[in-house]
């Protein structure tokens, strides 16, 4: 017959030592839990403004760029050609040419861009310098070419 020698001191000892190591992991468990969730948020944020920049890119490059008249029709068709007279797109784009100041807001002008003996025709040879026009949140609100 076995006896058990450990008395109850010892047992104490050994319940304490075991709470004491609990209480150590789940304290290590809550840091790393709370050190992920910080490391998570970053990781967020910094793809939120990556996928933002990426989107702002294609409007982005027409900052201080000179380009053809043709070219700014093309922007006009593709950052507007999708918005009826009816609605208003997300951003606007002034061109400025010799003869007249035109602010294009969705698709209705389209066809007078190209029309030789409206005041809102743009030359495709004459050359344009672009701004991309921003609030102070750096966010786009439209682009402005000026005929140079």
């Amino acid at each position: 017959m076995r006896t058990n020698n450990i008395t109850d001191a010892t047992k104490l000892l050994i319940f304490a030592a075991a709470i004491l190591i609990t209480c150590t992991i789940v304290t290590l468990g809550l840091n790393a839990t709370t050190a992920a969730k910080d490391l998570g948020n970053v990781a967020v944020s910094q793809m939120t403004e990556i996928n933002s920049e990426l989107a702002d890119r294609d409007l982005k490059m027409y900052d201080g760029l000179t380009v053809s008249g043709s070219e700014v029709v093309n922007v006009i068709k593709k950052q507007l050609g999708d918005y009826s007279s009816t609605e208003t797109a997300p951003l606007y784009i002034n061109v400025k040419t010799k003869s007249a100041e035109n602010t294009y807001k969705n698709s209705s002008n389209l066809s007078n861009i190209r029309n030789f003996n409206h005041a809102m025709y743009i030359k495709p040879t004459a050359t344009f310098l672009g701004k991309v026009v921003k609030d102070l949140n750096q966010t786009i609100l439209g682009i402005s070419f000026s005929q140079q």
